[in-house]
Parts: structure tokens; C-alpha cells; sequence
């Protein structure tokens, strides 16, 4: 790639690469630590919003519902983390081309559209308790610092990323040159047998 593309581009490019992969790391970081909490919090508040549901429950099945509650949070925000740290790896390719054709669909996961989605498995698992839905309000219900990585830096970050991926990948667009038409070689003469005395 650096051989075909001005050298400016190349280092603008590797430049916006990397500070977009910073960025994503640490949004990865604070779902790893504080997405769980943030649903478990929320869980604990449905519950005692319900205090007759939860006065139907014995010990043994309240202990078994947290427990159950507590891995559905946690495994989801595991898959999330997992999730989005494929999809920094792919930032990683030497095929821009490929690449460009991928940042609309690797942008809309980092949203907190899809964060937020990692409590339909808690959710689930409430509603068949007899509790209410936990809602997380926005990105500020993990902590300032992520709403702030999620919402501001990741788009402005991301968007100089693609301006230059694209400018890049026009470099690497070729236009169909015309192949010359082949000839045809000349059909062979048919020879005709020798004639049966």
C-alpha cells in the first residue's frame, strides 16, 4: 500500500488508524468493567420496586434468580466485549479497499444502540421472574468518562478514519482496461478421404 499511495496519505491514514483503535480499546475497557455493574444496579432497583412479587420468593429462589441475573449480565457484556474487539482487529487489514466496504457496518456497532441491547438477556430473565425491565438511560449510566469516549471521540474519530480509508481505497480503483479482441484461428480445411474403389 505505501508504494501506491502518496506518502502524506499513508501516514495521515496510519495516524487516523490508530487513534481510532485507541479510542475503540477504551470504549471496550469500560464496557469489560462497568457494564454488569450499571445492569445489576438497575436489576436491584426493579426488584424492590416489586415488593410483592419479591415476597412470594424464598430465600433459596431470590438467591437463585440473582445468581442467574448476575452471569446473563455478565456474559453479555463478555459477548459485547468480544464483539467489538473482532471487530477492531478487522481495522487491521492491508486491504482498504475491503475495508471501506465494512466502517458503515463496524460505526453502528460502537453506538449505544447496540450497548444498550446487552440487557435484553437480564430483561428476559426479569420479566419471567414477575419484575420489571431495567432501562439504562444512555452511556452516562456507565460513567461520564464512557458516554464521553462512546458519543464524542469514537465519531470524529471515526469519521477522519473513513474520510481517509475512502480516499485511499479511489487510489487503489482501477478502471476495466478493454482486452484487444483474440483472433480467431482459421478453421481447419476438412480433408476428405480417399474414395472407395
Amino acid at each position: 500500500m505505501a508504494e501506491i499511495l502518496d506518502p502524506i496519505l499513508t501516514k495521515d491514514l496510519a495516524e487516523a488508524k490508530a487513534a481510532l483503535a485507541r479510542h475503540g480499546i477504551v470504549i471496550i475497557r469500560y464496557v469489560e468493567t462497568d457494564l454488569e455493574p450499571a445492569m445489576m444496579t438497575e436489576v436491584k432497583n426493579s426488584i424492590s420496586s416489586s415488593p410483592g412479587v419479591l415476597r412470594e420468593m424464598d430465600e433459596d429462589e431470590f438467591d437463585k434468580l440473582m445468581e442467574g441475573l448476575r452471569k446473563a449480565a455478565m456474559k453479555s457484556s463478555k459477548d459485547l466485549v468480544r464483539l467489538h474487539t473482532r471487530l477492531l482487529a478487522q481495522l487491521g487489514t492491508e486491504h482498504v479497499e475491503d475495508l471501506v466496504k465494512e466502517l458503515d457496518g463496524i460505526n453502528t456497532l460502537f453506538t449505544w444502540k447496540r450497548v444498550s441491547k446487552a440487557i435484553d438477556p437480564v430483561n428476559r430473565r426479569l420479566v419471567k421472574a414477575g419484575f420489571d425491565e431495567i432501562h439504562l438511560s444512555g452511556a452516562e449510566a456507565l460513567s461520564d468518562a464512557f458516554a464521553l469516549e462512546l458519543n464524542e471521540k469514537w465519531p470524529v474519530a471515526f469519521g477522519r478514519f473513513k474520510d481517509l480509508a475512502r480516499d485511499a481505497a479511489k487510489k487503489f480503483a482501477v478502471p476495466p482496461t478493454k482486452t484487444p479482441p483474440t483472433k480467431k484461428a482459421p478453421p481447419k480445411k476438412r480433408t476428405r478421404s480417399s474414395k472407395k474403389r
